[in-house]
């Protein structure tokens, strides 16, 4: 298999690569809010229901979007 071969087939996420990605962009937050006094500021600059209802609406546009994605 050539290179661009490798490159240019597609790749889908299992489900268990998804959740590791969350994890760990979670405990990356985590820790930078930690140690970073001017990243904790800039997080926590809002209050917690903006970022319930940020993502609730990511979370509702990526579903919609799957299930059109998926119809096709």
């Amino acid at each position: 298999m050539k290179i661009k071969e490798y490159f240019e087939k597609k790749y889908t996420l299992k489900y268990f690569e998804i959740k590791a990605m969350l994890i760990v962009t979670m405990l990356s937050t985590l820790f930078l809010i930690k140690i970073w006094p001017r990243f904790r500021n800039d997080a926590l600059e809002f209050s917690w229901y903006w970022y319930v209802i940020l993502i609730t609406t990511v979370s509702l546009t990526w579903v919609i979007w799957r299930s059109r994605s998926s119809n096709n």
